[in-house]
């Protein structure tokens, strides 16, 4: 998170919750530090499949030894 460019492309960042001001507010200090965009995956029944989403990177970054220097980006075609 210290710098969400990667070559040269920024990376995304996540959230999910019932609070619309609050997530109005992580989207903006997201996208402030620098974050390409800030996906809203819904409501708080939704900070669970967050959750799994950032073992998905655990998983890949330090059980399989890919390193920190990973993330995830949404794209479109």
């Amino acid at each position: 998170m210290l710098n969400p460019v990667y070559h040269g492309e920024k990376i995304d960042m996540f959230m999910a919750g019932d609070h619309e001001a609050a997530k109005q507010t992580a989207q903006q200090l997201a996208l402030d530090a620098g974050f390409g965009a800030c996906w809203d995956f819904g409501k708080g029944d939704k900070v669970a499949l967050l959750e799994q989403f950032a073992l998905s990177w655990i998983n890949l970054a330090i059980m399989q030894g890919h390193g920190r220097d990973l993330a995830f980006r949404l794209v479109r075609r």
